[in-house]
């Protein structure tokens, strides 16, 4: 390294490394006249780079050679996020980092570095061809972190320390069972068998661990994906309110501890249960007939919008058809300019006349589709309203029942304690059956806190959504007012361009023009 002079990664070299098609004679010519945004191709082997950097403005790169450099760190590579391809072979690597939000890489080699663990690569799913040869890597149990990959065919880990240990292969075959070659050589179905065979044990062991990992991962998804759906359907807490009751209520744990006193309960959850899966259904019916009125809006609006636009460009093309002649004629005859020049004049102040016109008559269906959008849409939020004030009647009303029975029973009790009947009591069960006005103010307060609780969640829920409804009309209504605003300023710019063409033309006529 002290005898090379490192080159640095600019806007020169960044095109002069950029991987086109063609001849030749028209390569440079092409690397010219390319976007950044459309590079898609980059290759930097041996340009003796020491630091990866200055990558900016190449959002569509899928294929990057870094090989054959002096790079001791993988850094700035972060927003390429549609890279397939990388090849950091070849450098002075020591760690695998910055590399966990390229999720679309297929292939990485990391051939012939300074590594010396398998890491830093966990978001790579998607991960087909893996080397990683000639590195420092010692221990074998590195191969365990392989395990995740689901779609590696390809590995190559030859040249590491680990690869004199004698069991390396075999316990590779066995730990990645889908590889279809390793170190450069086709993996054969033989070799696989008698290495799972060798590490049966282990393997069995190791893969149940996983299939339960792979359940808990999936239940965790499955529920995280529920959650989401709840929260947009605005039902988040709806199912978890009984249990949410029943863990804030600060006499339950007390009142739980008397003999039968709340025996209810059990029915009380199981209707519980049943209004409560009614209503979740009514409501994720509701949430899909809201989406469905969003959509249809959003796509009514795109297509009357689409024709107001075809119609003013047609106005616009047809004007530009008319200057374009005028133009000519002028310049073939620079002396009838003021004359010729007063049909573009006239054109563009008609061509404004007719673009206003048309945006009025744009913003006038667009608010039409707008109040329509909120009547149909309001009728389905005040329909929410009603079925959430539906819902929490029936739990109140369950709480109110299961409050009679808890009281019926806290009589009973006292009248069994009075007469020495109970036996084997806890001793706060024994504390509140001692005073009639402690039990029963104890069975009012778990009341209250479940009275309160359904209380609250029904008003959080009823806000929110109207919160909700009008949060989308006034983002509707502010997207309204920017599309007019500038479309305005469009068709201003315009017709001031018009106006500026239409004077530089009319200079020709001008001595010494």
């Amino acid at each position: 390294m002290e005898n090379v002079e490192p080159n640095v990664i600019n806007d020169e070299l960044v095109r002069a490394c950029i991987q086109v098609e063609g001849h030749t004679e028209g390569l440079e010519d092409k690397r010219k006249g390319t976007s950044f945004e459309e590079v898609e191709t980059l290759s930097f082997s041996f340009k003796n780079i020491m630091k990866v950097d200055n990558l900016r403005g190449l959002t569509n790169l899928t294929k990057l050679q870094l090989d054959n450099n002096i790079i001791s760190k993988v850094e700035n590579i972060a927003h390429l996020v549609h890279l397939k391809w990388l090849d950091l072979s070849f450098n002075n690597i020591l760690k695998i980092e910055g590399l966990n939000t390229l999720t679309k890489l297929t292939d990485l080699s990391l051939f012939n570095n300074r590594i010396e663990e398998l890491a830093g690569i966990d978001n790579l799913s998607e991960l087909n061809v893996l080397s990683i040869g000639n590195n420092n890597i010692e221990n074998l149990e590195n191969i365990m972190y392989l395990r995740r990959f689901k779609n590696l065919r390809l590995v190559n880990i030859a040249g590491n320390p680990m690869c004199k240990d004698p069991e390396y292969r075999s316990y590779v075959l066995s730990h990645l069972k889908k590889l279809k070659y390793l170190d450069y050589r086709l993996v054969d179905e033989t070799s696989v068998a008698a290495a799972r065979e060798q590490y049966q044990d282990e393997m069995i062991e190791l893969e149940e661990r996983e299939d339960e990992e792979d359940r808990k991962e999936k239940a965790d998804q499955e529920k995280a994906t529920h959650m989401e759906l709840m929260e947009a359907a605005n039902m988040s807490g709806v199912e978890s309110l009984f249990e949410d009751m029943l863990r804030d209520d600060p006499e339950f744990n007390k009142l739980r501890l008397v003999p039968n006193l709340t025996d209810a309960l059990n029915e009380f959850r199981d209707k519980y249960n049943s209004y409560t899966e009614e209503f979740r259904t009514l409501m994720l019916e509701q949430h899909e007939k809201k989406k469905e009125e969003r959509a249809l809006f959003l796509e009514t609006i795109e297509k009357a919008t689409t024709v107001k636009d075809q119609e003013a460009r047609r106005l616009i093309i047809e004007f530009d058809r008319v200057k374009k002649r005028t133009f000519r004629e002028i310049r073939d005859d620079p002396g009838t300019a003021e004359m010729k020049l007063q049909m573009p004049r006239q054109e563009n102040q008609v061509l404004r006349d007719k673009l206003m016109e048309l945006e009025m008559q744009t913003v006038e269906i667009v608010s039409d589709l707008c109040q329509e959008f909120e009547r149909n849409y309001s009728e389905l939020v005040d329909a929410n309203k009603q079925h959430y004030n539906g819902y929490f009647t029936q739990i109140r009303d369950l709480e109110n029942v299961y409050f009679d029975s808890v009281t019926g029973q806290a009589m009973t009790l006292l009248d069994e304690f009075a007469q020495n009947k109970l036996e084997d009591i806890h001793d706060d069960a024994r504390s509140l059956l001692q005073d009639k006005d402690t039990l029963l103010n104890s069975v009012q307060a778990s009341h209250d806190a479940h009275t309160s609780k359904m209380d609250g969640l029904e008003d959080v829920l009823i806000n929110q959504e109207i919160n909700r409804c009008n949060g989308l009309f006034e983002g509707d209504k502010a997207w309204e007012h920017k599309r007019n605003r500038d479309r305005i300023s469009e068709i201003w710019n315009l017709i001031d361009r018009n106006k500026v063409d239409i004077e530089e033309m009319m200079a020709l006529e001008e001595p010494n023009e």
